[in-house]
């Protein structure tokens, strides 16, 4: 796709989009944190009253909603934008070629996101506002997201990492 960024509607649209990827990608990134590091540490701790914070959480709130919606938004601008990329300047620079890894690791974020967390959350969410579900199916779905929202995080983090720094290893590296 061939944007002029000299025209006011090229530089306007490579402006919203890369606040969309930014500011998305921060709130996925971010509630990925503060879940994995803060929300669920502190509920195991806290035993069978955390258990049920996490599940109000799941079956009363948006949150479940929130990361997906994130995700998604952060990676259909994230692609609009890479495609605006030449390709020789994608991978023939080192600034390039970091964006071109943290975009592929940002896509296995969303993909593992998208099978290994979101559904079984979206399952999980399901079966608490149900109401009548075995507590180990509950809980087998509770630790394959925790698990998983681990591996996730950790995806989303490196690829948040190697976006935001590559402007400066071009100088560092070239």
């Amino acid at each position: 796709m061939a944007i002029d960024v000299s025209t006011a509607g090229g530089a306007l649209l490579i402006t919203v989009l890369r606040a969309l990827h930014i500011v998305f990608g921060l709130v996925w990134v971010g509630a990925a944190l503060l879940m994995t590091v803060y929300i669920e540490p502190t509920a195991e701790r806290a035993g069978a009253d955390g258990k049920r914070v996490l599940r109000a959480l799941y079956r009363g709130s948006s949150f479940p909603r929130l990361v997906p919606a994130a995700a998604i938004i952060t990676t259909a601008a994230g692609l609009l934008l890479y495609e605006m990329l030449s390709y020789s300047a994608a991978i023939s620079t080192a600034s390039g070629l970091t964006i071109t890894i943290g975009a592929s690791v940002g896509l296995l974020a969303f993909l593992h996101g998208l099978f290994a967390v979101w559904r079984p959350a979206s399952q999980l969410s399901g079966q608490l506002k149900a109401g009548e579900t075995a507590e180990s199916t509950l809980a087998g779905l509770e630790d394959k997201i925790r698990r998983n929202g681990r591996v996730s995080m950790w995806l989303a983090l490196i690829s948040l990492v190697l976006m935001a720094g590559a402007r400066y290893i071009g100088p560092v590296l070239g």
